[in-house]
């Protein structure tokens, strides 16, 4: 509090990314009068709040006019449709997202997506070359893992129970319901569909068949699905050396028949399952996926960086990490191909979004009209720009060493993105189907989501979203935004919890059994 001309003013708190700002985030809403205290450096600054400005969102800190620039993260987020006082509340009211000029940012002659690793289209099993730990890198550190004969080791050693449609997740539900052990996925697709969207769900069902934290698999089918149990079981089977069955709905004669034999098979697989120890592996064979979902502003400032210094650290002793939802480069791309390892990878990340961005034209659809969602906004964040800037952090800052299409095995090691679809449940399918043993998943408002595969490990650094959902969040890091840790603390601090996550920690969706899937079908490629 303090005293101006005989009147007492409340000081509320705010944040300033960078110098070059002319906007700062408020930690407290203010009302008009209040005084918004920020930090520029060492130096603590002041401005008068000239109207109510909800926590977590942006005051100016000059006069906007029409058409002014507004900067956050050193970035522009904006421009201003309204002028905009000094003090004023800067929101998805009076600022808009301005398209970039793709074709100026691009670094070599015959750009293109020639960088992205396509993979093969039917299936999701390791590239050639894919590299763990096993090749020869060694950080000193491990977890109590599972060997796997092919590729990286599990972290956890489940029995999964597979269905090639729709018409046979219910029978699959049925079997895990009756063997301890065993994990099921609720596939809504992989019948009546066109060639792309079958490719696409063969290469997730594969994926996830190969998935390291699987011990064995059992395929269920209908029978007259466009891929049958009996092709699917021989694809994986071509891949690895890890125990397959399948069983067709319609040969067995039924649902009770079949899920008898499903469910004699998953048992025996369980107790071998049961027999394999833990044994020491290196951090270095981690595949880690990043998501955000739910995003506000604490997102961007706090929890978005730490899980990006996790990356880092992560990258710095072998491992390998993660970053999709590709719609959320927009805006920030550029900022994201200067991470890019040779020029042909920046270009692949700039046509990712010029892609993506064409596609939802063709469609009649504007990406900078949908997006940020209205939680989104609601939560401080008022343009894609704004969102994209703060949703590329959790990336890290190492070299860009693969772009890689959605659900395909990355066959180098380091910091990886691969293009998804805007959606964290389907972004999430995607990684896990390319190997992620877990996923670290930041939120500001919020979420339950979970996979069956892989433990999600949900972090926030909005302490009402911590307190108030804490039946689903694993980690605060709300002590960023107090000024009580660093970022590097708290980085380091989410390699530990991943460590212990590898080594057998459930997270709260696993305990929950949350098991979301969600396959995208959109091709932009064709």
């Amino acid at each position: 509090m303090c005293t101006q001309g005989g009147e007492f003013q409340m000081e509320k708190r705010a944040i300033c990314l960078s110098p070059e700002d002319n906007v700062v985030t408020l930690t407290e809403a203010a009302e008009a009068g209040d005084v918004v205290v920020y930090a520029v450096g060492d130096e603590m600054r002041r401005v008068t709040a000239g109207e109510a400005v909800p926590v977590w969102h942006k005051a100016a800190l000059v006069d906007l006019p029409v058409g002014a620039e507004v900067r956050k993260y050193g970035e522009v987020i904006g421009v201003t449709t309204q002028p905009v006082k000094r003090g004023g509340w800067v929101s998805h009211e009076n600022i808009k997202s301005v398209p970039r000029d793709y074709a100026s940012e691009y670094q070599t002659e015959g750009h293109g997506l020639a960088a992205i690793s396509k993979g093969e289209a039917g299936s999701g099993a390791a590239a050639p070359g894919e590299q763990t730990a096993a090749a020869g890198v060694r950080s000193g550190r491990s977890f109590l893992g599972y060997a796997r004969r092919e590729g990286r080791p599990g972290i956890r050693n489940y029995v999964l129970i597979l269905p090639t449609c729709a018409c046979a997740s219910e029978s699959c539900r049925l079997v895990a319901s009756q063997v301890a052990g065993t994990k099921n996925v609720i596939f809504n697709t992989g019948c009546s569909d066109v060639a792309a969207n079958t490719a696409m769900s063969q290469k997730i069902l594969t994926g996830f068949a190969l998935h390291p934290n699987v011990y064995g698999v059992v395929i269920i089918g209908l029978g007259c699905e466009t891929v049958p149990h009996a092709k699917l079981r021989a694809e994986v089977e071509a891949a690895t050396s890890k125990p397959v069955v399948s069983f067709g709905i319609q040969e067995e004669g039924g649902t009770v028949k079949t899920v008898a034999k499903a469910v004699r098979a998953a048992r025996e697989m369980v107790a071998q399952a049961a027999a394999q120890p833990r044994v020491a592996c290196d951090i270095a064979d981690l595949l880690i996926g990043i998501e955000c979902g739910g995003s506000d502003a604490t997102s961007g400032i706090a929890a978005n960086p730490a899980v990006g210094n996790m990356s880092d650290r992560l990258v710095d002793l072998g491992a390998s990490t993660i970053m999709s939802e590709s719609i959320e480069w927009i805006g920030g791309e550029h900022v994201l191909a200067r991470r890019a390892a040779t020029p042909e990878l920046h270009d692949a990340i700039i046509a990712v979004c010029e892609q993506y961005e064409e596609h939802l034209l063709r469609a009649g659809q504007d990406c900078r009209a949908g997006q940020p969602t209205p939680g989104n906004k609601a939560g401080g964040l008022s343009t894609i720009d704004e969102k994209s800037l703060g949703c590329i952090r959790k990336g890290g800052t190492r070299p860009v060493v693969e772009v890689l299409e959605q659900a395909v095995r990355p066959s180098q090691r380091g910091a990886i993105v691969m293009d998804t679809a805007g959606y964290d449940i389907s972004s999430v399918t995607s990684m896990v189907a390319a190997g992620c043993q877990a996923v670290v998943f930041t939120t500001g408002r919020g979420t339950p989501t979970g996979n069956a595969i892989a433990p999600v490990l949900k972090v926030t650094a909005n302490e009402h979203t911590y307190s108030w959902m804490e039946d689903n969040m694993d980690v605060d890091l709300s002590p960023i935004i107090r000024g009580e840790q660093t970022i590097e603390a708290m980085g380091e601090r989410l390699v530990d919890r991943i460590a212990a996550v590898a080594g057998g920690q459930m997270t709260k969706a696993e305990a929950y059994g949350f098991s979301d899937i969600a396959v995208d079908h959109v091709c932009r490629y064709v």
